[in-house]
């Protein structure tokens, strides 16, 4: 059992690993999806994952989880979101207030491509010690990453990045945010969810599961969930060297938002038939960083196809 880290050593730590150079110029003109990918950097993926690992636990119902929504808020910051960062709150069954951390224009008119990932995290002994590594400091590591190498890439569709909570306590904090987001008329078409990117597989040849939509709750957005699905396996057979396979939609922060009728895809490492999965042993040392980053580059590569650059 590793001992208690004050919030003021946390965020401090959070502020070392994810420090940036001083704001660059928006790009003048796009970059192709090689050069893109070219900017993602390991070593940022791999101090998103030890910073919020390093919370002895990220449990949604526990009361120093303010501290991981307020880590969450400033990496988005220094990855550049900027005044487009918000907390979104809702009422959590157990926990009472909690919040959603939400980057980006949910209303931008051109339409909106919605990544997610839970920050929340589960093990034998949640209220004491969770670190969460692969499930989910990965989804949220290369979530940010990619809001960062994207924050300044003119596309023709806005990118709105979501940290949920409560995912671990019957998918809470997504709940209200797909709700909210059909009251207010979010133009999304098409939400990403990322739950688990980083298991190290006993098969090197082990796929990264893409999940789309295939019935649930809404058949109308099962065709374009289908269409983004198969979009995100040429994707990754063009720029990275994962193997991939589909499968349905299940249990994570996409469910949700398909009830409420937008079409979902989802990146899976299939981490939940690991011994590490919702244990005290998920921790940085037993994540794979190179299929981490692989899946990272499918993220952008898929954001930049799906959001279109040149805006």
């Amino acid at each position: 059992m590793r001992p208690s880290l004050t919030r003021r050593h946390l965020l401090t730590c959070a502020a070392a690993a994810l420090a940036l150079p001083a704001a660059a110029q928006t790009d003048p003109k796009p970059p192709p999806i090689p050069e893109l990918l070219a900017r993602i950097e390991r070593q940022r993926l791999f101090d998103t994952v030890t910073g919020l690992a390093a919370f002895p636990t990220r449990w949604t119902p526990g009361p120093d989880f303010p501290a991981v929504e307020a880590w969450v808020h400033e990496a988005f910051n220094r990855s550049g979101g900027g005044a487009r960062i918000f907390t979104q709150g809702y009422a959590h069954r157990e926990a009472g207030a909690r919040h959603n951390i939400v980057s980006g224009d949910p209303m931008d008119p051109r339409g909106v491509v919605l990544v997610g990932a839970h920050v929340d995290s589960m093990s034998e002994m949640p209220a004491t010690y969770a670190p969460g590594a692969n499930d989910n400091a990965t989804g949220v590591a290369a979530m940010i990453e990619a809001c960062r190498v994207l924050s300044r890439v003119p596309l023709r569709k806005g990118l709105v990045f979501v940290a949920f909570s409560g995912e671990e306590q019957d998918l809470q904090g997504s709940t209200a945010c797909a709700q909210i987001a059909r009251r207010q008329g979010w133009p999304i078409e098409l939400m990403i969810n990322l739950d688990m990117l980083g298991h190290h597989p006993a098969r090197p040849d082990a796929p990264l599961y893409l999940e789309y939509d295939q019935g649930n709750a809404v058949a109308a957005n099962d065709a374009p969930a289908r269409r983004y699905g198969l979009m995100a396996a040429r994707l990754a057979a063009a720029f990275t060297t994962l193997r991939t396979e589909h499968t349905d939609i299940w249990d994570s922060d996409y469910m949700p938002f398909e009830a409420q009728g937008y079409p979902c895809i989802g990146f899976y490492d299939g981490g939940a038939e690991a011994p590490e999965y919702h244990s005290t042993s998920d921790v940085p040392e037993a994540v794979d960083l190179d299929r981490l980053e692989q899946a990272t580059r499918l993220l952008v590569a898929t954001l930049a196809a799906v959001a279109g650059l040149g805006g």
